[in-house]
């Protein structure tokens, strides 16, 4: 029993990125099927057959691409070089953040009385939050090569300080994509270890549930009756925090498909213009030309005014039906191959870019990412910004083996 106990399988699958959108629409799916929802349609055949042709084009990318993800941890030989140059960039961006606080006038964590989605100043707050998940993740690499504490206590400095201003979506992205550079970092995991972290799985589930409840101000009653839970989770004994993990899950697809039932067929609305600029153009650039194009954003159906997400694909339809939907698709499938180009042109910052693509296309489950400006930042300017920047210090790199 030890022996199997101690023997490893390799899990490097999930780090790529055409494999982890199977995965992740798939455990999506999965979840919808538990029918813990009463206000949940049913998947419609069509949705189903959409998402199997997508799975089998996107698995047969990715077994081409496996062969291709030949990342290299880098090191530098002269790290004094560049102590400080972390210590600057960490203190800055806590810097940022705390700037964020004190124009704003208020700490969410504090002053519940305030929509914590209104919190932030333009141009500061998008730059605070993708540089604290951008090097948060580049200080956890850090971390695995050098040993060094020092790191660590940013990564979670930088996880307490979004979690303060509740931020819990930047929390995800970088505990998950902290997750997949350790999975890269470490292709292969002792069966102990992962039977370890799926026991852990109830707990996270329990305690990112209890921490939504308390940044929107739910109680028990609204979760189970306002929400719809069902008959099967009211029987299930599990706690309501585990319902509103489910919902996080599982409503996207469920918001999906009830636009999908009140869809009009092949190209739905007609709506190119309204595709174009809010599935494909930056959002920060679609809200600057909205009254010169007389655009206003598209009023999707929602299953539940407090359920809003509909997972990437959900604009698209409504815009341009299933037209929209696989558009959608070949975007994606661009949008990978592009930021690798990236990857691969900029070693330094290579990997932990990387994980942040796997991170993006995991998330894409619950919205839209793709015309995201801090995504876009952290895919595509960040690394070549910083790659330069610490070149001019790094003069001696060498790649460091993976386990």
């Amino acid at each position: 029993m030890l022996r199997f106990l101690d023997k490893k399988v390799d899990h490097s699958f999930l780090v790529n990125p055409f494999y982890i959108y199977c995965v992740a629409f798939s455990i999506a799916m999965l979840a919808y099927l538990l029918k813990w929802s009463r206000i949940y349609p049913d998947l419609s055949p069509e949705l189903i057959l959409f998402f199997i042709a997508s799975f089998i084009l996107f698995c047969l990318l990715g077994k081409v691409f496996s062969g291709k993800i030949n990342l290299k941890f880098i090191h530098n030989q002269r790290e004094k070089n560049n102590y400080f140059l972390n210590d600057y960039i960490f203190f800055l961006i806590i810097a940022l953040g705390i700037l964020n606080v004190i124009l704003m006038g208020y700490l969410p964590v504090f002053d519940r009385s305030r929509n914590h989605l209104d919190f932030g100043i333009p141009v500061l707050d998008p730059l605070f939050n993708s540089l604290s998940i951008f090097f948060s993740v580049f200080f956890f690499q850090l971390f695995l090569l050098s040993k060094k504490r020092r790191y660590i206590l940013y990564v979670l400095l930088l996880l307490v300080f979004n979690l303060l201003i509740f931020r819990r979506s930047a929390a995800v992205w970088i505990i998950a994509s902290s997750v997949f550079l350790y999975i890269l970092y470490k292709s292969r995991i002792r069966i102990l270890s992962l039977i370890v972290l799926l026991c852990l799985l109830p707990a996270f589930s329990y305690c990112f549930g209890l921490y939504g409840a308390a940044r929107s101000n739910l109680n028990k009653s609204y979760i189970i009756n306002e929400l719809g839970a069902s008959d099967e989770f009211a029987n299930s004994g599990l706690n309501q925090n585990h319902y509103l993990t489910y919902l996080y899950i599982s409503s996207p697809l469920a918001t999906l498909q009830k636009n999908i039932n009140e869809g009009k067929g092949l190209f739905n609305r007609r709506d190119l213009k309204s595709f174009v600029f809010y599935c494909l153009v930056p959002t920060s650039i679609t809200l600057r030309l909205e009254k010169h194009l007389n655009l206003s954003p598209p009023e999707c159906s929602l299953i539940h005014p407090h359920l809003i997400a509909g997972s990437f694909l959900m604009v698209g339809f409504y815009t341009l039906g299933w037209f929209g939907m696989i558009t959608m698709i070949v975007f994606l499938m661009l949008f990978i191959l592009i930021n690798f180009l990236i990857v691969r042109r900029f070693e330094l910052f290579g990997v932990t870019t990387f994980t942040l693509l796997v991170t993006t296309v995991t998330l894409l489950t619950f919205a839209n990412f793709l015309n995201r400006l801090d995504v876009i930042l952290m895919l595509f300017v960040y690394p070549v910004i910083f790659c330069y920047i610490y070149n001019r210090n790094w003069t001696l790199l060498r790649p460091i083996k993976r386990d």
